[in-house]
């Protein structure tokens, strides 16, 4: 199966007319992928990076048409994937907004660390999950059902957080996790 490298995907960003914030986001949630499945990989899980990288950097590929056609990002991304080819790819972006009990139950792949990097990355800082879910639930619960949904979801990425760092020596606040936000604007010095 063909993966896109960085480079195509960076290409793809623009064709598409990532807006600069939504690459900022997408950048930082593949260097926090990455970090985390080097990590994993060294303990004996077989991710593949370059899915993982390309995961990262093309999970919000369609945010943008969403934001003005209403559709939901995740199933146009995956469409727009699957259309160059990228099928594996696809099923990444796919799944990067929802965890079931399936795969949160399963081994850990490659759409897991995308998603879980996803859910510690707001707007373009890396932030706990705890953080992360209080935003989600003060911007977007507009019910109580809403609020009680996405308090499920938390736990649910509670334990996703815990079944990855069983397999590491480091804590999900780990100063080197936490200072990826630094680096990134650092090195970009704010460009992508």
């Amino acid at each position: 199966m063909i993966t896109p490298t960085r480079s195509e995907c960076l290409n793809l960003m623009k064709q598409t007319r990532m807006p600069l914030h939504i690459q900022k986001h997408s950048i930082l949630v593949t260097e926090i992928a990455l970090f985390l499945s080097k990590l994993l990989n060294r303990n004996g899980t077989k991710l593949d990076l370059t899915l993982v990288e390309a995961g990262g950097l093309l999970h919000d590929i369609a945010k943008a048409q969403s934001l003005s056609s209403g559709k939901r990002h995740e199933k146009l991304g995956a469409k727009l994937l699957h259309d160059w080819g990228y099928v594996r790819l696809a099923s990444i972006v796919q799944d990067h907004v929802s965890l079931d009990l399936i795969r949160l139950n399963g081994p850990i792949t490659e759409s897991l660390m995308v998603n879980y990097a996803d859910k510690r990355v707001k707007h373009d800082q890396v932030v706990t999950l705890e953080e992360r879910f209080f935003d989600l639930i003060d911007r977007y619960a507009r019910t109580p059902e809403h609020q009680i949904h996405l308090q499920q979801r938390f736990r649910q990425y509670s334990v996703l957080e815990q079944r990855i760092f069983d397999h590491l020596t480091i804590r999900p606040d780990a100063e080197e996790l936490m200072q990826l936000s630094l680096k990134i604007v650092g090195n970009n010095g704010g460009e992508v």
